[in-house]
């Protein structure tokens, strides 16, 4: 699916620093004092969407049943409850300062251990990234000890797909080795790492040289101990590592082997040539299964191969599933059954047509059932993932775990959720198998957009990759999917006309049309019949109060003006710019705002977006504004250098609780207090040095914390009050967990 590529970039860019606060020299700074007081009692849950986005690897621990871990490329880690058939997010307590870590690499158990989880956590190699961390459990993930690395790692980029690059010695629970990237940066990091003391400290192994530190592949694809190769209690010496690298993959030595736990290592001569290994995997037979495609993936493969190593006789067979069609694909998930010797299933990779599958083998790979073209889906607990269609598809990027205890037990993850069945072993007789999502819990889309109208739905979103949704209740995937008419990829802007809430307005990424107005409060849509001279969409958009008047700042063209719904459009004469935020007045229907964050200059229009003036400048560089709904001129704006406020449109700014909120990224407006004539204010920023969630009934003349340290989500990026319901918030977290909502009575 195209629109994977799109997440991924839209993924990346919202998470490089902001600017500093560039503050204008005649910018009023005589804010409102401000206290911080205790925290207010708060729930916090996901708005129930199921899953969305690339769950990247899935580990089942051979020593408990129903204990399965799963990564996520944005969104942490989880944790599956087989109790309750529901996932649980292991990674909430990440602090803003640390968003990059919800980028799982890689997990690893500890087979001797159920207790005992690990895992790689940094989202991007490139330099504005942080550097990355071992995450080290002994209590299945409920708490974790941090352990940092030198050197940044990849849980967001291409090569993600591979695994596991991390294991833990199966027979000496305090041995770890972990693989990195082949990152061209960081080559004197590059490679094979080793602890002898449960992940505390890591040491380079200086006798594994097979990366070619120039970026190209994966890196170390996978890493796997041979077990019976010592015995419990002692170090295993027999350790095998994939290097998945153009002059690994060109050479066709991509199998590197060590017979002293590390310390020096071969390559293993007779694989295959022209392929970058993906996933790989001893099982009960003694053989070494891998999967291979021609490109690093998770996109661009166009052909793979699947090869076994037998390695007690040091022998290679290409055991490749047939082709009949000459489809062009790649391969990539992996599992081996370990109650069963030669059963295994791998998955295809890039398969666009007719569609990805997967295969699975009980003889060692001599023949194979194609599983995917008979099974049957339940797709009811998310129906989004039809994508607008009778019935779902199989999903793509496939990564895949058998139950190590229940070989008709099984789950595959895709770039959109995660299939389950208990009828796997079906295949074996020919037989049609049964999947139903099996994600609940997970929640991993990024989120682009909120809005909260005063009437009708509680909440409206604008997602990454999966277009958005009108969320008629906050604890069910909304029964009708995604909005359509059209499905877009990235849902990027949306608002309401205030006197005339049912009338919504929303934008984003598309083949041929970005945008489309409901007059129904979200139940349905009618696209924009002209684009506005855009051919790439996206931006901000704004409706006026009377909702007659739609103004919107496209990425590649001028923001232009529409007064027949998008029938037609006029060119505001505003310069172009990537960075536009558009914003219609909470009052007036002819007051509209243009802040163009890259350059900090405010823009206003009393004629609908007919003409402009520069209503001030120099402001917050990619600062957020947001008007407030039921007041004329009344706007705020939220900057890493503090909280402003205008009262004139944006010509005199304020700064609120000067010295003590220094740094705000999103402000927004829910239902006044009991008592308060002014609405609640939102904030995601930094109070009296602490960055999290606050609460003002006030005007801003005090704020109290709403969120806690185990509620951090890596960082918020938007905050949204409902102005329905006193203390409700929805908050779009800077990662991929989702959309968050917090209510409180109190």
């Amino acid at each position: 699916m195209t629109n994977k590529i799109a997440c991924s970039i839209a993924k990346g860019t919202a998470r490089i620093p902001l600017r500093r606060f560039v503050a204008a020299s005649a910018l009023a700074l005589a804010g409102l004092a401000a206290t911080s007081a205790g925290a207010a009692s708060y729930s916090w849950n996901n708005v129930k969407i199921v899953a969305g986005g690339y769950v990247d690897g899935i580990v089942a621990h051979p020593a408990q049943q129903g204990l399965f871990y799963a990564r996520t490329d944005i969104g942490g880690a989880y944790r599956y409850n087989s109790g309750t058939s529901t996932w649980v997010p292991l990674n909430d307590w990440t602090t803003s300062a640390n968003w990059h870590q919800m980028g799982i690499e890689t997990i690893a158990v500890d087979p001797r251990n159920t207790n005992m989880l690990y895992m790689v956590a940094g989202m991007y190699t490139q330099n504005w990234n942080g550097n990355a961390a071992v995450l080290v459990s002994s209590n299945q993930g409920a708490s974790f000890n941090s352990y940092p690395l030198s050197f940044r790692t990849g849980g967001n980029v291409d090569g993600r797909n591979t695994g596991e690059k991390l294991q833990v010695d199966p027979n000496l629970g305090s041995v770890l080795v972990y693989g990195t990237f082949n990152d061209s940066a960081q080559g004197a990091t590059n490679g094979l790492w080793k602890s002898v003391n449960s992940g505390q400290t890591w040491t380079r192994l200086s006798g594994f040289t097979a990366l070619s530190n120039d970026g190209s592949g994966a890196g170390v694809a996978f890493v796997t101990f041979h077990q019976p190769s010592a015995n419990a209690g002692s170090a295993t010496p027999t350790i095998f590592a994939g290097v998945s690298t153009a002059s690994a993959a060109s050479s066709g030595t991509t199998l590197y082997k060590s017979t002293d736990g590390g310390a020096h290592w071969s390559a293993v001569a007779g694989g295959p040539s022209g392929q970058y290994p993906n996933h790989g995997q001893i099982g009960k037979d003694g053989n070494l299964y891998i999967t291979y495609g021609n490109a690093i993936g998770p996109n661009g493969m166009t052909s793979g191969q699947v090869w076994k190593y037998s390695v007690g006789q040091n022998t290679w067979q290409n055991i490749t599933p047939p082709n009949p069609n000459n489809y062009s694909f790649g391969y990539g998930g992996l599992a081996v059954d370990t109650k069963q010797s030669g059963a295994l299933v791998v998955m295809t990779m890039d398969r666009w047509w007719p569609t990805d599958t997967m295969f699975r083998s009980t003889n060692g790979g001599s023949t194979w059932t194609d599983v995917g073209a008979t099974a049957t889906r339940d797709a009811s607990l998310s129906p989004w993932v039809k994508f607008g269609a009778a019935a779902a598809g199989f999903g793509n990027w496939g990564q895949v775990a058998i139950d190590p205890f229940n070989s008709a037990h099984a789950f595959y993850a895709t770039g959109q959720t995660i299939w389950a069945t208990n009828n796997l072993t079906a295949a074996d007789a020919g037989q049609a198998t049964n999947w139903a999502i099996g994600a609940n819990g997970v929640e991993e889309t990024a989120t682009l957009a909120l809005l909260s109208p005063s009437s009708g739905a509680p909440l409206i979103s604008g997602l990454g990759d999966i277009c958005g949704f009108t969320h008629t209740s906050l604890t069910a995937s909304p029964p009708a999917g995604m909005v359509s008419n059209p499905i877009c990829g990235n849902g990027t802007g949306l608002d309401y006309a205030k006197a005339l809430p049912s009338k919504i307005v929303r934008v984003g990424t598309g083949s041929s049309v970005y945008g489309a107005v409901s007059t129904n409060g979200g139940t349905s849509w009618t696209p924009f019949a002209n684009q506005a001279g855009s051919t790439k969409g996206e931006g901000t958009v704004a409706i006026s109060a009377d909702g007659g008047t739609i103004v919107w700042g496209p990425k590649d063209v001028a923001p232009a003006y529409s007064t027949n719904n998008g029938a037609s459009w006029t060119s505001t004469g505003l310069p172009v710019s990537q960075s536009w935020q558009i914003v219609s007045d909470g009052l007036n229907g002819n007051l509209f705002y243009a802040f163009d964050a890259a350059t900090g200059i405010f823009y206003a229009s009393a004629n609908k977006g007919v003409n402009w003036y520069t209503a001030s400048s120099g402001l917050a560089q990619w600062g957020k504004a947001t008007a407030v709904t039921g007041n004329q001129g009344d706007v705020w704006m939220a900057g890493s250098s503090g909280l402003y406020r205008s009262t004139s449109s944006g010509s005199g700014w304020s700064q609120i609780s000067s010295g003590v909120v220094t740094a705000a990224t999103s402000v927004g407006f829910g239902k006044a207090a009991s008592g308060a004539s002014y609405p609640t204010i939102y904030l995601a920023g930094t109070v009296s040095g602490v960055t999290g969630l606050f609460r003002s009934t006030n005007s801003g003349g005090s704020w109290v914390r709403i969120n806690d340290d185990a509620h951090q989500w890596g960082g918020f990026s938007l905050v949204v009050g409902d102005p329905k319901t006193f203390g409700t918030v929805y908050v779009a977290p800077n990662s991929g967990r989702g959309i968050i909502y917090g209510t409180s009575s109190n």
